[in-house]
This record gives structure tokens, C-alpha cells and sequence, in this order.
């Protein structure tokens, strides 16, 4: 697995979300890398890490991370690399100083008990697109990211460099969605004892901002951050409100 490290300070490690790689934290380095060792995540399939069968199943995952990534250090998850983020602080809770969740859901599709997530028809759709046009289901996956937000021409700019520079693994993105479809980390959630910050946008099409409302009820102890005009990628929209934030609660 490629992780490429720099900056210094604390480690923090930084986790991306589906069918991206590291190199989509670009807007955040800059600004985080004078204060923390970062430690930029490509996983299986995407970036500069090879792909191999079963290679994003949960547990080879979390048994990946626990080898190559530091023994204690703060953890940074975008969207499906938040829920992995989250997983492996639930299962290695003495490694994990904080967590920051970044436009992530304990579970990413709706059910009848869960409905502050993305619809569930929707998804099975985008799901089934990938078989057909890898190209364009990409495409429209940059445009729901960044639809209705501010700054959306240059959150679409920057998401569609990213995916078209080392494009992931046909076999590594249907992984990543079946992991979004499938993952429950609920009570997980419930039971963490590691202080977690979420931080939301406020116009994201995916991750619902309703979810700022319904966290509490699973964990009282979360905080949130709104970000009022973002999408599904705040720290590429608004990146200095995103680091000022984050900082924040890493500093206190």
C-alpha cells in the first residue's frame, strides 16, 4: 500500500473516499503539513497502490493499517475512507487520538431506519452504471460532489483531475462500492470511546446535512461542524475553514 508522508508534528493520517486517491487532499496540505506529519493513504486499487483480489475487504484493510500506519496518531476520513477511518478506531481504539469524519455516514444507504443517507434506488443505479460506462459514472459521480455548492466549478475541476490522474481499478472501485452499500458502523459509533469530530456541508448531495441532527442521538459526545454552502468535499470548497477546524480540535 503507497503512503507517502511529510509535513511535521503529530502524525495524522488522511484516509480519501471512494474511486479518489491522496492526491485529493492537494487543498488541505498546505495548510495542515506545518503543524502535523501527514500520512497520505492511496488504498488498494487507487493511486500508486497495487491492486489485488479482496484486497478492500474490511478486515485485510484494517489488518493493512495496522502494520504500515503509525502506532498512535490521529485519523482523517473523507466519505468510504471515513467509514474505514472509523472502523479501524472502533477495532484498534488504543491507536486512534482523535478522529475527524469529513462528509461521512455510519451508513452510507438508506434504510428504513436509517433514511439520512443516499437513497438506496439511487444507488443501486449508480452501482449498476459502473458495469456499463466506467467513464461517465465517474464523471457523474465528480458532478454530485460538488452539485449546489459554492465553488462548485473548481471542486469539479480539481475531483475530475484527480480521477482521470491514475484512474482506480475497475475491480478496486466495484470493492469500494460494495463496502459503501454493506457497511453499518452504527454501533460502532455508539460504543467509541475516541474523541470523533464530524464536519458536514451544509448543500451536500450525498451525505445528507440531517445527519448533523441524528449523530447525537448515537453518541452525545460527537461534535459537529456545519459548513454552511458546501458539498460533499468542504475541504476542497472551503479548505482553510476545513483546516481551521480541524486544527482546532486536534490542538485542544
Amino acid at each position: 500500500m503507497y503512503i507517502k508522508q511529510l509535513g511535521q508534528g503529530p502524525d495524522l493520517v488522511l484516509l480519501h473516499g471512494w474511486s479518489m486517491h491522496s492526491g485529493v487532499w492537494r487543498p488541505l496540505v498546505d495548510y495542515l503539513s506545518a503543524h502535523f506529519t501527514l500520512h497520505l493513504v492511496d488504498l488498494p486499487g487507487h493511486g500508486y497502490s497495487p491492486w489485488q483480489a479482496d484486497a478492500l475487504t474490511l478486515d485485510k484493510l484494517l489488518t493493512v493499517f495496522a502494520e504500515k500506519l503509525p502506532a498512535t496518531a490521529h485519523w482523517l476520513g473523507w466519505s468510504l475512507g471515513g467509514q474505514l477511518s472509523l472502523a479501524f478506531a472502533a477495532r484498534y481504539p488504543e491507536r486512534v487520538r482523535k478522529l475527524i469524519l469529513l462528509a461521512a455516514n455510519p451508513k452510507f444507504v438508506s434504510t428504513q431506519d436509517w433514511p439520512t443517507a443516499m437513497d438506496a434506488t439511487v444507488f443501486s443505479k449508480f452501482a449498476e452504471q459502473l458495469d456499463h460506462d466506467q467513464h461517465e459514472t465517474l464523471k457523474r459521480f465528480v458532478m454530485l460532489q460538488a452539485r449546489g455548492a459554492e465553488g462548485s466549478r473548481d471542486t469539479i475541476k480539481l475531483l475530475a483531475e484527480q480521477t482521470a490522474d491514475n484512474v482506480a481499478q475497475p475491480e478496486a472501485l466495484k470493492a469500494g462500492l460494495a463496502l459503501l452499500a454493506t457497511l453499518d458502523l452504527r454501533t460502532a459509533l455508539v460504543q467509541l470511546n475516541v474523541p470523533v469530530k464530524y464536519i458536514l456541508g451544509g448543500r451536500d448531495q450525498l451525505v445528507p446535512i440531517g445527519l448533523a441532527t441524528v449523530l447525537p442521538t448515537l453518541n452525545a459526545m460527537i461534535s459537529i461542524e456545519r459548513i454552511a454552502g458546501a458539498g460533499h468535499a468542504p475541504f476542497i470548497s472551503h479548505p482553510q475553514l476545513c483546516a481551521n477546524s480541524i486544527r482546532e480540535f486536534l490542538d485542544e
